[in-house]
């Protein structure tokens, strides 16, 4: 693939690609993809599609504040005709609509291909599962951000397809590609510098010799991490160490219940630590934890999390990283080399069928779901004590551990990185479609209303019919024209004005064959036939059988 330019288009919009009104991973990873892009492709010109074409001007402000200089280029997914690029990145699982919408312009017309992100809600299991099934096509993929992620997929289509052999007799399925690649970061921006460090320090009153831990993320115990294993371990380090250990925790409450429910937390169970709180929506304190910190801990215990940003991002600033053996903390942090993944035991399978059940009937909503879920989850409180304390003890482990870290985030996980494997993805799926045959597949239960709903009427419309003026000098055509009760179905695609217009004209000069009006006409059939029907509506012209 050339440098100069991306083979492949962004579906863009703005919640896909924004934190500005949520401060989610997905969220996260989507804005950061733009400023790799920009990184990536500084002088490119960046081919996007969208609603319409006024979301360029938003994705062209974001790629200029990361420094792209190319602008950007729109294309439209329910056109006719091939599109170039010939693939289109979706931000989360592909939507079906637009796959139904490609496949009515030409199934080969051009691959989707999307990225996993949490895959426990009932929602985002039913969506990658169902790619097994039209109107996906073997062109189209899904990026799967772990290995952990491809394991659920994986179940989620297998049991799905087991369902349809046993109660349908099915045995053709869709095979869309389903590669791993890791979510991606800009490491640069991550990059430590001790003069920052020591005015971050300095700013959240530090001393030189404090050993400081971070978390960063949502403050949720239900929903990401629950904080009493590591406060328990924390306290036992700080006893058995004779230090006051920091922790610093940064990021967002959903609720004023649950900071309390922190705050009691950390008064029983961790008495000897320090603990420093930091808004996630103050930029400039958010930043100054990190900078200021030893080591970073994430001990995610929740299904929701399928690969974790956070980890790689602590790894690009040089910090060791504390985890769970948890999802996609399996595939990014190498236990020993870059931090310590901490054994996580898990509840049997079957001891969550009762709690999945009533969440499946709406009997208990998603968050006591995944809340549930998380109290069979238990990390190794032994294991995650002697970790605390070796990393409390020994600074020579924690710079080994944190520059191990931060070559592989930006060996690995740079987004320049990671997008030139979404380029080689774009490729393969090019090679599986243009060895394809094409059609035009109209999407079923959505059919030309005019052909669902064709015994309404008394007749329909033949081509062979004859068509007669009412309204030879145009003066009522201009009249209805300015009224808003007829001209409100006007646009460029589906019924032009100009096309009335252009009908209009060529009835004026007398009677003639529906066909034969219409013959020659510029722009679509379906336009010529609906503008003589709009005539006939609207009392300037008359057909007969």
């Amino acid at each position: 693939m050339p440098d100069e330019q991306p083979n492949f288009c962004v579906f863009y919009s703005g919640d896909g690609y924004s934190t500005a009104a949520k401060i989610m991973g997905r969220q996260s990873a989507g804005r950061a993809l733009v400023e790799g892009i920009a990184r990536r492709w500084p002088d490119a010109a960046i081919a996007f599609a969208a609603a319409d074409q006024k979301a360029g001007a938003k994705l062209d402000a974001q790629l200029r504040g990361a420094g792209h200089r190319g602008g950007t280029r729109w294309r439209d997914l329910a056109g006719t005709g091939p599109l170039h690029p010939g693939a289109v990145y979706y931000p989360a699982v592909p939507d079906i609509d637009l796959v139904h919408a490609r496949n009515a312009r030409g199934t080969t017309t051009y691959s989707l291909f999307g990225v996993t992100h949490t895959l426990s809600t009932d929602g985002a299991m039913d969506q990658v599962a169902r790619m097994i099934l039209p109107p996906f096509q073997p062109w189209d993929a899904l990026v799967c951000t772990s290995h952990a992620a491809l394991v659920v997929v994986g179940r989620l289509q297998d049991e799905l397809r087991g369902w349809l052999r046993e109660h349908l007799g099915a045995t053709r399925f869709v095979a869309p590609v389903m590669p791993v690649v890791p979510l991606g970061i800009n490491a640069p921006a991550f990059a430590p510098r001790e003069e920052d460090r020591a005015a971050a320090r300095a700013s959240l009153d530090l001393a030189i010799d404090d050993v400081t831990f971070l978390f960063a993320g949502r403050m949720a115990f239900h929903a990401k991490a629950n904080p009493v294993p590591f406060y328990q371990a924390v306290e036992a380090a700080c006893r058995r160490t004779g230090r006051v250990l920091t922790v610093i925790e940064a990021g967002v409450y959903p609720n004023k219940a649950i900071a309390d429910a922190f705050a009691a937390a950390r008064a029983m169970l961790a008495p000897s630590a320090r603990f420093i709180a930091v808004a996630g929506e103050d930029e400039v304190k958010y930043r100054a934890a990190w900078q200021a910190a030893d080591v970073f801990v994430s001990l995610s215990d929740n299904i929701q999390e399928t690969f974790g940003l956070t980890p790689v991002e602590a790894m690009a600033a040089g910090l060791p990283v504390l985890v769970s053996d948890w999802n996609g903390y399996k595939d990014t942090v190498r236990d020993g080399i870059d931090g310590y993944r901490i054994p996580v035991t898990l509840a049997p399978a079957g001891t969550g069928d009762v709690f999945a059940a009533r969440h499946a009937a709406d009997r208990e909503r998603y968050d006591m779901y995944i809340g549930r879920a998380a109290l069979g989850t238990a990390i190794d409180g032994d294991v995650l004590a002697d970790r605390v304390v070796a990393l409390a003890q020994d600074p020579a482990l924690r710079r080994q551990l944190g520059e191990a870290g931060r070559r592989r985030a930006t060996q690995d996980f740079d987004w320049p990185v990671i997008l030139d494997l979404y380029a080689e993805l774009a490729d393969e799926l090019a090679a599986i479609r243009h060895a394809a045959p094409t059609a035009r597949v109209a999407r079923p239960n959505r059919p030309d209303p005019f052909a669902l709903f064709s015994h309404y009427p008394t007749t329909t419309l033949g081509m062979d019919w004859t068509a007669a003026p009412r309204d030879a000098n145009g003066t009522a055509l201009a009249a209805l024209l300015e009224l808003g009760v007829a001209r409100y179905g006007f646009d460029r695609e589906v019924l032009p004005r100009a096309t009335v217009e252009a009908v209009h004209h060529r009835l004026a000069k007398g009677e003639q064959r529906v066909a034969d009006l219409i013959a020659g006409l510029p722009g679509r059939h379906e336009a010529h036939v609906l503008a003589l029907m709009w005539l006939v509506k609207f009392g300037l012209a008359a057909v007969r059988a």
